[in-house]
């Protein structure tokens, strides 16, 4: 059932950056062309296309690190022992941890204190700018505490105990996932 629901929020994370993305090249392209081609322009196309943006990159970092598919430096870790390589995991993911609180904290805060601010234009309030620094800080500690019980608690090959995949695995590995779940084996 858990993994059940990780798939469903995977893919609903998919969602809603893929229509960031969407809606913020919509207004970025007609704003350009409206505002050359006609000397015009939409008003709210730049604060809600930044707006957006932020929404887009701390949803996006949720979804990579759920994905194992964060920038990260594994020379050492690679070269650990199994128990050492998951202690390496526990140990960074509890900074990780630290981190996600004081973008909860941070954002709390800034929400509270921006709550009645609003931005010129779009006249919503500057709390939807803010509050993504909590979403984010819990979207990615729940990720980040998920990705700690399955190195410590699951079976894993030696490599696999790392907190970022290469491009290349990743890849062979999507593959392979895409080929058995349309129903079809490999190709050779």
């Amino acid at each position: 059932m858990f993994i059940r629901l990780t798939q469903a929020v995977t893919r609903a994370l998919e969602l809603t950056i893929v229509a960031c993305l969407a809606l913020m090249a919509l207004l970025v392209f007609g704003n350009v062309v409206l505002r050359y081609g006609f000397d015009s322009g939409i008003a709210v196309s730049e604060e809600l296309a930044r707006l957006l943006f932020v929404w887009l990159v701390l949803l996006g970092a949720i979804l990579a690190s759920r994905q194992h598919a964060h920038i990260g430096f594994d020379t050492l870790v690679k070269s650990l022992p199994p128990r050492w390589k998951k202690a390496t995991i526990a140990f960074t993911g509890l900074l990780m941890l630290a981190a996600c609180v004081v973008f909860v904290v941070g954002g709390w805060q800034q929400t509270n204190i921006n709550l009645d601010n609003s931005y010129p234009v779009l006249g919503i309030s500057y709390a939807w700018l803010h509050g993504s620094a909590i979403v984010f800080g819990v979207g990615m500690g729940i990720s980040i505490v998920f990705n700690i019980w399955d190195a410590l608690t699951q079976p894993h090959t030696p490599e696999e105990l790392s907190m970022t995949l290469n491009l290349g695995e990743r890849i062979e590995a999507e593959i392979e996932q895409v080929s058995t779940h349309h129903g079809k084996g490999p190709k050779a």
